[in-house]
């Protein structure tokens, strides 16, 4: 075959084909793009939100029925009458369901799903109300007040139970969409190392299609991945890798024929085509989409470093600290009492750190190492574990018993809660670098300092010693440029299980 990326795939037919200047007919489209085979377990999830959304709405429209006949609250004649008008708005509940898209396959398993389900239900009995004020009976409380409730509570609750389910396979590696990634080896390379980074696995990266005829490297040759040596064959790479996706990572550098000429190759697949370049490390929330007289644009909000959520985050840092500095008292004397009894020297350990805009600060400790550790680096640096700019050493001689057990529990930096009470660092911020690092951060390393230092962060909660440099620099330039109060309140919750299981801690 002709250079195409194949992962345990049986067939091996392909064959190259020249992208038209014109767009195809649906017939030639037809055959150039056939269907994803690999799409069966997203039919499959489809159909069953489906059968589990008909078999809701029955039962609650069945509820309403009976509840209003044996109340009264309906007033819509003999039961005849009653079974006609339920048949009728069963197939208008469904029908919104249908038409809202709630099932499709690009909202299988995402937050957006739920949305769909709670708008399509109330524009549904919107439809009802309406329909009951234009004929004058009073027959819609029962639905109301029992089929709402009931029809709403049992769609959700079976669109979580299949949430969960899919979840579960594709931990297992299952139920993924397999991806087709179009572009220059280099950024072919940059989305797969993406998308394996990802702590929740969404794709299974099972082609790629190089441009200009260059060869994969790095990630991409790692996984497996053999390219196509033109982007033409895109049609016949998503065919060969079975795949349900097409992610173009690099521009193409013809406006936007080569995307129109792809596009229209995929209409009758049912292949989805994403567009990934130019947005690595922003977030969602700062980009806006517009279209002028057919020209998409896309809005990338400029990263802002004052204004009122700082301020909130800076309330939320004086309360949240304060309180625990009240609850955690008791912990901090047992803490004492042991690092005492353990060797001789103070309790608290200070070291000078560099903090938001380059201010320094003394920053707090428990101590766990012996009180020569600064003394004793300089011998140490030979044996240098750590990555780029950190020193790190999994069996540092320096670090004392009850210290090992602090350091594996982050219990050595919880004295961290004065310096945020303070004002010198927050609760979720980049790692507060020693004053010898800050002073070899080029300009890209310096945003680190744009915000205030965390006792907690992405870097916490991604690895912590385990990282890599510039996975570590990645991390916090991404948590600088995108953070928000909500991803704040996640970094907490994730750091709370980092504590209790450590990784990278040491």
């Amino acid at each position: 075959m002709s250079g195409i990326l194949r992962l345990g795939l049986a067939s091996s037919r392909s064959r190259a084909i020249d992208m038209p200047a014109a767009a195809p007919s649906r017939t030639a489209s037809a055959t150039r793009a056939p269907k994803a085979a690999s799409a069966s377990w997203a039919h499959r999830q489809v159909h069953a939100r489906r059968l589990t959304d008909l078999v809701v709405v029955l039962v609650a429209v069945v509820a309403s029925v009976a509840t209003g006949i044996w109340t009264g609250l309906n007033s819509w004649g003999p039961a005849g009458h009653q079974v006609e008008i339920a048949a009728a708005f069963t197939l208008i509940w469904f029908g919104a369901l249908r038409v809202r898209r709630t099932s499709e396959l690009r909202s299988v398993g995402r937050s957006s799903e739920l949305g769909r389900v709670v708008g399509a239900t109330l524009a549904a009995f919107g439809v009802l109300a309406a329909v009951n004020g234009f004929v004058g009976v009073d027959g819609l409380r029962a639905y109301l007040l029992v089929g709402l409730p009931i029809g709403l509570l049992l769609l959700v609750a079976g669109r979580t139970f299949w949430r969960r389910r899919l979840d579960a396979d594709r931990a297992l590696g299952l139920s993924l969409p397999r991806v087709v990634v179009v572009g220059a080896a280099a950024d072919i390379d940059f989305v797969v190392e993406q998308l394996a980074r990802s702590t929740t696995p969404r794709y299974v990266v099972a082609g790629a299609v190089l441009s200009e005829g260059l060869l994969a490297t790095g990630a991409a040759a790692s996984a497996g991945l053999s390219p196509v040596d033109r982007t033409s064959a895109v049609t016949d790479a998503i065919a060969v890798a079975n795949a349900d996706l097409v992610i173009l990572a690099s521009h193409p550098g013809d406006g936007g024929e080569f995307v129109r000429a792809l596009s229209w190759r995929l209409e009758s697949s049912q292949a989805e085509l994403v567009l990934a370049w130019c947005l690595d490390s922003v977030d969602r929330s700062r980009v806006r989409f517009d279209t002028i007289d057919g020209l998409p644009l896309m809005h990338v909000a400029t990263p802002t470093f004052s204004g009122g959520k700082h301020r909130t985050k800076r309330a939320m840092d004086v309360v949240a600290s304060g309180l625990a500095l009240l609850f955690l008292a008791p912990l901090f004397g047992v803490i004492a009492l042991f690092i005492r009894r353990d060797t001789a020297g103070p309790v608290f350990f200070r070291q000078e750190r560099v903090g938001v805009d380059g201010t320094r600060f003394s920053m707090v400790k428990f101590r766990s190492m012996t009180t020569t550790a600064e003394a004793d680096l300089a011998a140490l640096l030979e044996q240098n574990e750590g990555n780029g700019l950190l020193f790190k050493l999994r069996s540092d001689p320096r670090v004392t018993r009850v210290g090992s057990v602090l350091r594996r529990y982050s219990l050595d930096e919880l004295p961290q809660l004065w310096n945020i009470f303070v004002g010198h660092m927050s609760i979720v911020g980049p790692r507060p670098p020693l004053v010898r690092e800050a002073e070899q951060y080029d300009d890209r390393v310096q945003r680190r300092l744009y915000i205030k230092p965390g006792l907690t962060g992405a870097w916490q909660v991604g690895g912590r010693s385990d990282l890599s440099w510039e996975e570590s620099i990645r991390l916090d330039l991404n948590y600088v440029e995108n953070w928000s109060l909500l991803g704040d309140l996640l970094i907490m919750w994730r750091t709370v299980g980092v504590v209790i299981g450590p990784v990278g801690a040491y």
